[in-house]
């Protein structure tokens, strides 16, 4: 017994709804790509949250300017898959502060971090960021990361994904920051350490440093363990450089004693 007349009246206004929706998400397309910094720093949280990826991506990266911390902080994490590393550069460096976990879904776009950027993340943003924005990121952005943000960087995201010349760029208080899952697993890139750095790594850190990280170090960076506070990372020393663990030339001596000659 249903009501035709209700019937009708439900699927136009389900059709409206839907080229309303449409209309609306048009609208928001068009807007985005003609938006300036002072547009974007008047936007309140609801519309800094109601941003879609298709915002983002059509947005002129001159805009991102405007973009304030607690703008950021309500970005929708899936959305923000459309910004791009042009566009993340151009954001000012007191705006990272806002970062959330919604970071987590920030991949490529980090290629525009900046030193500034990263120095102003949150211990909670820090550790919501992915492999896919630490290989992304340029050496220069990890001069501004603090001890407290790599403190909370997330457990084996670093393997493989930072680099000699990334670790050289970091700072001493920053690398105090490391523990044992972040060092793990790095080889090679360990080339990047410099003496200053490796002074002040805590202990957790430097017995987790695997041979091949401790022979690509060279032995005039090593000395920076002997030069540690920590007595366990005073004694990584030994096991530091290119020639640690080659088995020196040992002078065995040897006392005939029926004849009375020593010989080696």
């Amino acid at each position: 017994n249903r009501d035709p007349e209700m019937a009708t009246f439900r699927r136009i206004h389900t059709g409206l709804c839907i080229l309303g929706a449409l209309s609306l998400a048009a609208a928001q397309k068009q807007n985005c790509s003609n938006a300036t910094a002072g547009d974007v720093a008047k936007m309140n949280a609801y519309w800094c949250r109601a941003m879609t990826m298709d915002c983002f991506a059509t947005m002129p990266a001159h805009a991102f300017k405007g973009f304030t911390k607690s703008c950021v902080a309500n970005f929708d994490g899936t959305a923000i898959q459309g910004i791009t590393a042009e566009q993340i550069k151009e954001m000012p460096g007191d705006s990272f502060a806002g970062w959330q976990s919604n970071i987590e879904y920030m991949g490529p776009a980090c290629a525009g971090f900046t030193e500034t950027q990263a120095g102003n993340m949150t211990e909670y943003a820090c550790g919501a960021m992915g492999i896919d924005c630490f290989t992304a990121m340029k050496s220069d952005a990890y001069a501004g990361f603090t001890k407290e943000c790599v403190g909370n960087w997330r457990d084996n995201e670093l393997g493989g994904s930072v680099t000699a010349k990334d670790l050289a760029k970091m700072s001493p208080s920053a690398v105090a920051g490391l523990n044992d899952h972040d060092v793990s697993s790095w080889g090679v890139e360990c080339a990047g350490f410099r003496k200053s750095q490796l002074q002040g790594m805590s202990d957790e850190a430097c017995v987790a440093l695997t041979p091949d990280c401790l022979g690509s170090i060279s032995n005039k960076t090593c000395s920076g363990f002997l030069e540690s506070k920590s007595v366990t990372c005073q004694g990584i020393y030994s096991m530091c450089g290119p020639n640690a663990g080659t088995p020196g030339i040992e002078c065995v001596v040897r006392v005939d004693l029926e004849h009375g000659i020593l010989s080696e």
